[in-house]
């Protein structure tokens, strides 16, 4: 049998309350697990006795443990017993000799707990709500082989009870225990929709996996699509396979949470659960519409402009056609937008090009009458500008040039102590004027065979340059 004797009904035991867990077979009265929830909510430590090394194997959630679990959540949640945690101490028994302690899986329990406990908050609470079960209780698993582990169990549950800084008065007030324990226990058996959680609990519990395992579906090919986006570079087709995706996305998750939608309650989480897959779905997608079409729209004044510059190449700005033959690309470049934004429209998410090719349409004819004064074609005339003037002739041509250097030298009378000279330069030509007092200076007479040096000297100089 159980280290943990059975009750049939609440006792009062000096400190301790002990309570009947809830039954299988029944659904009312203590059966459901209401009295033990009672005596839980207004206790600072809690434990579950009875549990078997089956029970935890199988999961808590589809066993009397589970729904007494439930119970008690549900009681809690309703009493917003929160702020300072109580312990909650599962006693998982195990005949001497069997399973150790280093075999007993206490995350996998508390994982399976915090299941159980956050389908009974998306009840009570509504699935928006985010409450956590450490609010509420620390959970703590212990094995329990023999009466020495029982005795064990309930010395910490004491201990956890009294260093606890929230006291039962939280729940209590000012009321003895008897009647506190009787309002509970009245509110939780007239409270319908709580009476039998455990089946509602598992069916948002499963309604919330769907949602998980559909959304991750849908995330391969979302990620492939985002990462081409980021690279500049259109999905193929992109309208008709979002829509495609977004649509075997919410078929996954009808048919995964079919079961849910008979259950009272459990329906209407259903069906906000799909909401919120919906409603992240359709945001995905349209951030993914927007950046496409952001990504064609810059392809689409790119091309224009350098088809701009091509046709200035060859007509040049001053061209009475160039605006008149240019309206001509536009209408072409409006119209490969509008063929390829049309692939990417959704229509079922009201996702159309109609808006994003009135803007195309303006920035195309605003890029047109402002091309002329574009750093573009600014920078386009000066190069045209100065290969005309930089031009070399070509070998071909022959040519004659002709220069003109005249040297003149000036010697008035002196022995030499003034010198000077100064030029003028006038395109191929040239004239260098010297002067030089030095007329006097005997070296130089006789230089001259004995005789002064004229006062004046000009010498021409004629070049002829001739290129055949």
């Amino acid at each position: 049998g159980s280290f943990f004797p059975p009750v049939t009904t609440v006792i009062v035991d000096g400190s301790i309350l002990k309570a009947p867990g809830a039954s299988l077979e029944e659904s009312t009265g203590l059966a459901r697990g209401i009295g033990a929830a009672a005596a839980g909510t207004l206790a600072d430590a809690v434990v579950l006795g009875g549990v078997t090394m089956g029970d935890v194997e199988g999961g808590l959630a589809g066993t009397r443990h589970g729904r007494t679990l439930a119970e008690l959540f549900s009681s809690v949640l309703q009493s917003k017993k929160s702020g300072s945690a109580s312990t909650l101490i599962v006693a998982v028994e195990e005949a001497s000799g069997g399973a150790s302690s280093s075999s007993l899986d206490a995350d996998s329990i508390k994982e399976n707990i915090e299941e159980i406990f956050d389908g009974v908050a998306a009840l009570v609470l509504g699935v928006n709500d985010e409450e956590e079960l450490s609010g509420y209780f620390n959970v703590e698993v212990a094995l329990v082989k023999s009466s020495e582990d029982v005795t064990k169990v309930m010395d910490q549950a004491a201990k956890a009870a009294a260093t606890s800084t929230k006291s039962s008065s939280s729940v209590m007030g000012s009321k003895p225990f008897s009647t506190a324990f009787s309002e509970i226990y009245s509110t939780l058996s007239s409270s319908p929709d709580y009476a039998d959680p455990t089946p509602v609990a598992e069916a948002i519990l499963a309604c919330n996996d769907a949602y998980s395992r559909a959304f991750g579906m849908s995330r391969a090919k979302i990620a492939s699509w985002k990462h081409r986006a980021s690279r500049g570079l259109l999905v193929d087709k992109f309208g008709m396979n979002a829509d495609s995706l977004l649509q075997r996305t919410l078929d996954l998750f009808d048919r995964d949470t079919m079961a849910a939608a008979g259950l009272p309650s459990a329906g209407e989480q259903r069906l906000v659960i799909r909401q919120r897959l919906q409603q992240r779905m359709e945001k995905t997608l349209n951030d993914l519409f927007d950046v496409q079409m952001g990504i064609l729209e810059k392809k689409t004044l790119k091309k224009f402009n350098h088809s701009l510059l091509k046709k200035m190449s060859k007509d040049g700005l001053d061209s009475a056609q160039f605006f008149e033959d240019n309206a001509t690309a536009l209408r072409t470049a409006l119209f490969a937008f509008e063929t390829s934004a049309a692939l990417l429209e959704i229509p079922s998410l009201s996702l159309t090009k109609s808006n994003a090719v009135r803007d195309v349409t303006g920035k195309l004819n605003n890029a047109l009458m402002t091309f002329p004064d574009s750093p573009a074609a600014k920078i386009k005339s000066m190069k045209k500008v100065e290969q005309t003037v930089s031009k070399k002739k070509k070998p071909s041509e022959g040519s004659i040039d002709l220069a003109l250097d005249v040297v003149a030298m000036i010697r008035p009378d002196g022995f030499g102590n003034l010198q000077g000279f100064a030029g003028y330069q006038l395109g191929p030509h040239s004239v260098t004027v010297g002067c030089h007092n030095d007329a006097d200076d005997p070296q130089v007479i006789a230089q001259f065979g004995g005789v002064r040096p004229p006062f004046i000297r000009v010498q021409p100089k004629l070049k002829l340059e001739v290129e055949l």
